[in-house]
């Protein structure tokens, strides 16, 4: 509890000088950008305080060249310091309203995607059959209960053709970027530090591989592989949307536009709610933004 003085009165924030007393701050609630400002200005009114000192001081006679040049340098001295504080007031504007504008495309983004979505409903999983093909199988599952229960199929273990369309969980990625010159020549700094030696199946590794990892390829050659990847298994791809993180489509060709604008090399903005890798994208270390 703060002290007080004989009369009741609580003492002041401000000491006898009239600066500010700092057990008065609490840095931890402060906004940094409106203390700088608030001491910004506080310069100003001191150097024009100064300033005008100056002036009445060159108008008094009987000064010698030596005074009038040092009272002359200061008052440019004065003027430039001003200066200086205004530009940095106008920067710390400039900051907030790019700051300001920043939030208002992550609220447009997140609205956007709002507008596509619905609220997260029961969904069936569309399996493939245990004679579907040689090399899909399937994994019955032990609950007896009536209602629908999630079961994982393996998937097509090819890159070649249309890939994996039904909706499961897992797909079948083998990273190209892994086996590319670009990553061998990267060096002991690489991420990852050696290529994968196991096939990506599940889309959260899909995307955090190449969102977060391979920096040694630009930004545009990452998104395009993943495009490639989701593409190769959209059935998944659709599952870790409407399963994983429980959005209910409400037009599920989304789902191949996210794909499109992947391939072209741009990461579709929703994407950035969904995933910490893509919120960081793009990042030239793994797990740093840029």
């Amino acid at each position: 509890m703060r002290p007080q003085f004989s009369n009741g009165m609580m003492p002041s924030a401000h000491t006898t000088n009239g600066s500010l007393d700092p057990r008065a701050l609490n840095y931890e609630t402060s906004d940094l950008n409106e203390i700088t400002r608030r001491q910004m200005n506080e310069d100003i009114s001191a150097y024009r305080y100064d300033l005008d000192f100056c002036k009445n001081q060159l108008a008094a006679p009987n000064l010698s060249p030596q005074e009038t040049r040092t009272l002359q340098i200061r008052v440019l001295d004065c003027g430039h310091n001003i200066r200086h504080c205004q530009h940095r007031i106008q920067q710390l504007d400039a900051q907030a309203q790019a700051i300001k504008a920043q939030r208002a495309a992550n609220a447009a983004a997140a609205a956007s995607m709002n507008a596509s979505y619905k609220p997260p409903q029961q969904h069936r999983v569309l399996a493939a059959t245990p004679g579907s093909g040689p090399n899909v199988k399937r994994k019955r599952s032990s609950s007896n209960s009536d209602e629908d229960s999630d079961v994982d199929v393996e998937p097509v273990k090819t890159l070649d053709g249309l890939g994996t369309t039904s909706v499961q969980r897992l797909g079948f990625w083998k990273c190209r970027l892994c086996t590319s010159q670009k990553f061998l020549d990267a060096g002991t700094n690489r991420v990852p530090s050696a290529p994968c030696k196991w096939p990506l199946k599940d889309v959260s590794k899909i995307l955090n591989h190449y969102l977060d990892m391979h920096t040694e390829h630009t930004p545009r050659e990452r998104l395009q592989e993943l495009g490639a990847a989701l593409g190769h298994n959209r059935g998944p791809f659709e599952y870790w949307l409407t399963r994983t993180r429980a959005q209910d489509l409400n037009d599920p060709t989304i789902i191949d536009d996210f794909i499109a604008e992947l391939q072209s090399g741009i990461l579709p903005e929703p994407l950035r709610g969904l995933n910490r890798a893509a919120s960081a994208f793009p990042n030239t270390v793994s797990g740093i933004k840029r």
